[in-house]
């Protein structure tokens, strides 16, 4: 990377930021007021989305630091047991990664339908350590509604992510090779 101008160095870190930023966008988001009562709890779990994306396709893309400083800023917004979130997140990306070699070039629906277990698998683990916290269980049907919006809502940003990542790869090779725009 000596060869690089420093123009193009200072885009190939945003680039190597860029998944970051998104999942950081969708976390602001997801916390983000919402003015209709009851929606916080069935809004889907848009964080989860680009970290499931960027986590499957390479390490580097999706950190375990990240995820873990995410999860933490998650927790103090929404006033849970700060960490949880962040170990559900790790939880998350090890599952991932253990698996990772298996799906990564698989199709569309594969990945979906690994998305949807690991995601339940994941709400499942939540909510059984929330119930043990607070103590008597709370609706199941919350956790249901907001893990099937959340599955629905994956094919869309899936494909968005994929146009996105293609973009970033064919601009990684161009700067790095020194192709011209």
């Amino acid at each position: 990377m000596a060869m690089v101008p420093p123009a193009q160095r200072v885009e190939l870190y945003f680039w190597s930021f860029f998944p970051g930023i998104v999942t950081l966008l969708f976390a602001f988001f997801f916390l983000a007021s919402k003015h209709v009562s009851g929606l916080n709890h069935v809004m889907p779990l848009l964080p989860s989305i680009p970290v499931f994306y960027w986590g499957m396709l390479h390490a580097r893309e999706m950190p375990y630091w990240f995820v873990f400083a995410l999860g933490l800023m998650m927790d103090a917004v929404m006033g849970l047991p700060l960490g949880l979130t962040s170990l559900m997140y790790i939880a998350f990306l090890l599952l991932l990664h253990a698996q990772r070699k298996y799906i990564h070039r698989e199709g569309f629906v594969v990945k979906w339908g690994y998305f949807a277990i690991l995601l339940a698998a994941i709400g499942s683990l939540n909510w059984f350590t929330l119930t043990l916290f607070y103590g008597p269980p709370s609706g199941l049907g919350m956790a249901f509604v907001q893990w099937l919006l959340t599955v629905c809502c994956y094919p869309v940003l899936h494909r968005a992510f994929d146009i996105v990542y293609d973009f970033i790869n064919m601009r990684r090779w161009n700067i790095l090779h020194g192709v011209s725009r």
